[in-house]
């Protein structure tokens, strides 16, 4: 009850301050401070520059609040929000321009079917050109390596151009292998975008 008339004392007093500043300043400012007391002046200390004010104009109306400054806890919390923020806004930049490409490029999802099988199919001539190529290059190495077991077995020391047949012969399998891999996750990646942007174009032509 004392806290309250407290409170009812202050709100009263606040039109006679006013009044009496009104002489010598354009503004009043009314902040609380650390102890709960209530503060009324034309200019606020250093020392309460950091508690939340109010600002009011001649006529006694609030024109303006001054948040409290914060902890270093808060600013850092307020830092991450505000990157989290920016972010989405980002994606959604992202999205939009994405949204008016698939809009602008494909008339239906026909359309957007035949892309994502054509460029599979490329992937795929790709990846079976490749393995030809690995299934060949094994037939040669097993050649090679049934020749060098020749000098071997006959006691004679390997050519040094066999023994080079033979280490390229096993980097292009490994090097074409490591194509292929690539290319099937190419190619997994293909289907995921299309599945993706199949779905997104039905939400954004549903009303149409």
């Amino acid at each position: 009850m004392k806290s309250l008339m407290h409170h009812i004392g202050y709100s009263l007093l606040l039109p006679v301050l006013l009044a009496s500043s009104h002489a010598h300043a354009e503004r009043l400012f009314k902040w609380v401070d650390e102890k709960g007391n209530i503060h009324y002046s034309d200019r606020v200390p250093p020392q309460h520059s950091k508690h939340e004010r109010r600002e009011y104009d001649p006529r006694g109306k609030q024109v303006r609040v001054y948040e409290r400054a914060k902890t270093p806890e808060e600013k850092a919390e307020a830092a991450r929000l505000a990157a989290i923020e920016e972010e989405k806004k980002r994606e959604a930049a992202k999205q939009a321009v994405h949204d008016r490409s698939l809009l602008a490029t494909y008339s239906s999802e026909d359309d957007m079917l035949m892309a994502r099988d054509g460029k599979l199919a490329s992937v795929d001539a790709l990846i079976q050109l490749t393995r030809s190529r690995i299934e060949s290059t094994e037939t040669r190495l097993r050649e090679y390596a049934a020749e060098a077991a020749e000098f071997e077995r006959s006691g004679k020391p390997v050519p040094n151009a066999l023994q080079d047949q033979i280490k390229t012969a096993r980097e292009l399998i490994t090097e074409n292998r490591e194509f292929v891999r690539q290319k099937e996750i190419e190619r997994e990646g293909i289907s995921a975008q299309f599945d993706a942007d199949i779905a997104r174009y039905r939400e954004l032509t549903e009303d149409e």
